[in-house]
């Protein structure tokens, strides 16, 4: 796991390249300690740069950027790929030879041996470059889920990309995106592929670029698109199903040369991860819990009841209000990308790397596949008001309640508006006012986000689905998990969204798939056995702190006089009343006070 950046074709000198790219993974130097590199391809004016994170072959063979024996091949990579033994082997008798026992060196044979066809045959986290000597063409290649991040701007015939969007500055690339705070203000957080620079982009998961040098051209292809189809309609062999394939999915990802744990709410994901990792760990496995002095936050005795049943090493820390505000704003410079979430995951990687933990599990996925939030039930409220016409939809702005000012989303042209009628922060006509903007730009600016048009045509469940996993999960809370916990330079790795595991429970019906009745329903039968009932039978609290109260103490946050526009005083003033959500307010206070 590592940090990555590089510059091709620049028409600056190549010393100053080197400098550029040497000072981009710098300053990513959390996500990478142990170890740094730079690869310069003069005559093609290529720079690679890594900051490593040393996982996998901990000793010196591990350095990167990683060239070929015939050094015609480089590559700069991030991530972790889980089947690369199995893909090594296949490689060893084909005649490759392997001087080091990286998964970096596994990428690097099977592009050369396959091309781009590579691409598709790797499972695990990842984000890599790679620059073919031999053909002269440069590609970015992103892992099918989209957990590794990887940014690229494109600009007089200049390629430039990095890890974090915090990094471009350092080559020089600081223009502000005019909308990232529309962006903000409605979802919480800056959607793919847009981020807070001008024409700074995300690639698409399950998507490769290749720059041509010659040409200094570029094109962005799919590799890798994943397919509702909804084949399997035997509740009994679904579990089965589950069951084999999500322990497929935890015991290839507790490959590791460092210790692995787990971050362990108590909740119904992180309980089946402990479950199943504690049976694959070779050392007595770490879970990783947060406790609070409010009592209602604190899920203490959910956990001790599996806790009870296995033999694992409990790390539980204490975060109190004082630690919150230690640690607020260094909390918010680690955010590569302005968010309303991820300081939850800020501080549980803090404490695995306080106890000297680098990899742990983490359960994100499995709401979004199995229909753990509310918005599955909230988009069926949504449809049966579609009868109402757009101009009635658009009155809801008037409204005092921010429940029904959000139904003025639903009269958008695109899908986007029913996403933001379920989880939208502010309505188009408060940000409108938040901005000093006209309302029209808004909802301009909202209706152009790219989106599957088709997604309309899908059934209630399968919709929310899709939009808490490629909106929400794939915007916010990977996004989120990845900064946070690289900050501390810690890996999170996620079983729930094995390639293998995600194609699986996708090829499940929806009526067996979705309950309404019980959340989660195939988890709950597929491991009920194995858990507390209180585990499974208690509803969804999420890995939650205690930050309404927290942030209400907080002057810097909750005090209106800090804040120059007349409705964001109104609306921090709710704040302070418990009128309003912290998330909301959280929202505001980032708008206006953004580094």
């Amino acid at each position: 796991m590592c940090r990555i950046g590089g510059i091709i074709n620049s028409k600056n000198s190549l010393e100053k390249v080197n400098h550029q790219v040497k000072t981009m993974c710098d300053s990513m130097q959390h996500g990478g300690p142990d170890d740094h590199g730079i690869y310069m391809a003069e005559d093609a004016s290529v720079c690679l740069g890594n900051r490593r994170l040393a996982i996998l072959d901990l000793t010196t063979n591990g350095h990167q950027p990683m060239v070929s024996h015939k050094e015609d091949i480089a590559i700069t990579y991030n991530g972790e790929i889980y089947n690369y033994q199995k893909i090594r082997t296949v490689l060893i008798n084909l005649g490759y030879i392997f001087k080091t026992q990286t998964d970096t060196e596994v990428i690097l044979y099977a592009y050369q041996h396959w091309g781009e066809n590579a691409f598709e045959k790797l499972d695990g986290i990842f984000a890599f470059s790679i620059y073919d000597k031999r053909h002269q063409c440069v590609y970015l290649v992103r892992d099918q889920n989209g957990i590794k991040p990887l940014y690229y701007h494109f600009n007089n015939e200049t390629l430039t990309f990095a890890s974090e969007v915090k990094a471009f500055k350092h080559a020089g690339i600081s223009q502000e995106n005019e909308n990232w705070r529309i962006y903000y203000l409605a979802f919480g957080h800056i959607p793919e592929p847009y981020t807070t620079l001008k024409n700074v982009c995300s690639l698409g998961k399950g998507c490769f670029l290749k720059y041509h040098v010659r040409s200094a051209e570029y094109d962005v292809q799919s590799y890798h698109e994943f397919e509702n189809t909804s084949y399997i309609r035997n509740e009994s062999y679904a579990i089965e199903l589950i069951r084999e394939q999500l322990r497929d999915s935890i015991k290839q990802q507790m490959i590791s040369d460092v210790d692995v744990g787990v971050l362990f709410s108590g909740g119904l994901d992180s309980s089946i991860l402990t479950i199943l990792a504690n049976q694959h760990s070779g050392r007595k496995l770490s879970c990783i819990s947060a406790n609070f002095n409010e009592i209602d936050f604190s899920e203490k005795k959910q956990r001790n009841s599996l806790l009870q049943k296995i033999e694992v090493q409990k790390i539980e820390k204490l975060i109190t209000y004082r630690d919150f505000v230690q640690n607020f704003e260094t909390v918010l410079s680690n955010m590569d990308q302005p968010t309303n979430d991820g300081i939850n995951t800020w501080f549980v990687c803090k404490t695995a790397k306080e106890q000297g933990i680098k990899v742990v599990l983490s359960g994100l996925g499995a709401d979004e596949l199995f229909g753990g939030y509310p918005s599955f039930d909230r988009i069926h409220k949504i449809q049966n008001l579609n009868w109402l016409s757009k101009s009635v939809l658009r009155t809801m702005r008037f409204s005092n309640n921010t429940k029904f000012k959000r139904l003025y989303y639903l009269s958008l042209n695109s899908p986007i508006g029913e996403y933001l009628c379920l989880r939208g922060v502010y309505s188009p006509d408060v940000i409108a006012e938040l901005l000093d903007i006209d309302m029209r730009t808004v909802i301009d600016c909202l209706e152009e986000i790219p989106l599957q048009p088709g997604i309309k045509k899908t059934s209630n469940e399968t919709r929310a689905s899709w939009f808490e996993f490629n909106m929400y999960m794939q915007n916010q809370l990977l996004k989120d998990t990845d900064f946070m916990s690289m900050s501390h330079g810690v890996e999170v790795r996620v079983p729930f969204l094995d390639r293998n595991f995600v194609d699986l429970v996708l090829s499940i019906s929806t009526e067996i798939k979705f309950s309404y009745e019980q959340k989660k329903k195939l988890l709950v039968e597929a491991y009920k056995e194995d858990l507390p009932v209180e585990t499974w039978k208690r509803s969804k609290m999420g890995f939650t702190f205690p930050f309404q109260e927290w942030m209400r103490k907080n002057s810097d946050i909750a005090d209106p006089s800090r804040y120059h526009n007349k409705r964001a005083k109104s609306l921090i003033k709710s704040f302070g009343e418990n009128k309003l959500h912290w998330s909301s307010a959280l929202a505001l206070y980032r708008t206006y006070h953004a580094s």
